[in-house]
């Protein structure tokens, strides 16, 4: 059944992962992979032809085991079990079902094929309407410690809204994309998450002005655009849904929301210098007074020599 519905599927563009637990053994045996197993490393890669497999130590077997050690970007999931699960099951026909259990298909060996075609619609209508929107506030979710508030829920829409508005694919691996961030909130993180923007690399610029807002600059064209969230978005989310608390009503709220609705959108100016541009620093000096480096033009020139800000703060006017 798993086999012919994944057959169906990934051709329409749904990225199906399959699991499952088994007693079988996975290596061939008498291989130098199954004799390296037994000695108890940490983790194992071995690349076949068409194949990648990663094998690391099992845990528990849980479900939620299994299903955190799937890569990012996976749509549905396919998971064969001779046990009862809490997720909507394609029942064999040769079981009863547990009580509680949500049946959304039956099917047997003979008649298989029919049943795993009148199985695709079924579960197509278990994926989210907007998948792009999906992964990108699993990712967000991941980054922030699995926790979705409604400022994570915001900073997704804000950063996918961005990166749309200047025609980029996000996350960016072409390092065409700088975003300057005016919070220190949740929102950072999905901004993060959703952009592949860091500070480490100076792609992500931390202004905290306190402000629900970031400007998107593309690099290549020069282009850049401020989104910032619309006045009194808060009480608009608290009267746009009507379940959960206010919190929760905020939550869905934003993510059923439009853009136009939740946003104001500027085109400006961003001209970050060069002392704020990923790469190397582009200047090193040494405070004359703690004997620190300080690099990118952060050094305050002084009567005596450059200082770093905290000891020119000592030695400033009081």
């Amino acid at each position: 059944m798993c086999e012919r519905l994944i057959a169906a599927l990934e051709p329409q563009g749904v990225r199906v992962a399959y699991l499952k637990r088994t007693h079988h053994e996975l290596d061939l045996p008498g291989k130098a992979s199954g004799r390296a197993w037994r000695r108890g490393p940490s983790a194992m890669v071995i690349r076949a032809p068409g194949r990648l497999q990663v094998t690391v130590p099992p845990g528990d077997a849980s479900p939620r085991e299994l299903l955190d050690a799937l890569p990012r970007g996976i749509d549905l999931v396919l998971f064969e079990t001779h046990s009862h699960e809490p997720f909507p099951t394609l029942l064999s026909q040769l079981l009863e079902p547990a009580p509680g259990e949500e049946i959304i298909g039956r099917w047997a060996l003979e008649t298989v094929d029919s049943d795993a075609a009148a199985a695709v619609e079924p579960l197509r209508a278990l994926l989210p309407v907007d998948r792009d929107l999906d992964h990108a506030l699993r990712a967000a979710r991941d980054l922030h410690g699995g926790h979705l508030c409604a400022g994570l829920v915001l900073g997704t829409r804000l950063a996918m809204h961005g990166g749309a508005l200047l025609g980029l694919d996000l996350p960016d691996r072409k390092k065409r994309l700088i975003v300057a961030v005016e919070t220190d909130r949740c929102a950072v993180d999905a901004i993060q998450a959703v952009t592949g923007c860091r500070p480490g690399k100076r792609t992500l610029h931390l202004l905290d002005y306190g402000k629900l807002a970031a400007t998107f600059f593309d690099q290549w064209s020069g282009e850049a655009v401020r989104v910032a969230t619309k006045a009194g978005l808060r009480d608009l989310g608290s009267g746009h849904a009507s379940t959960g608390d206010r919190h929760e009503q905020q939550k869905l709220a934003y993510l059923s929301m439009s853009p136009a609705e939740l946003f104001e959108v500027q085109t400006v100016r961003f001209a970050p210098g060069q002392f704020d541009l990923p790469g190397p620093p582009r200047r090193r000096v040494t405070c004359t007074s703690c004997g620190e480096e300080v690099s990118d033009g952060r050094e305050v020139t002084t009567e005596t020599g450059p200082r770093c800000r905290p000891c020119a703060a000592l030695v400033g006017p009081r």
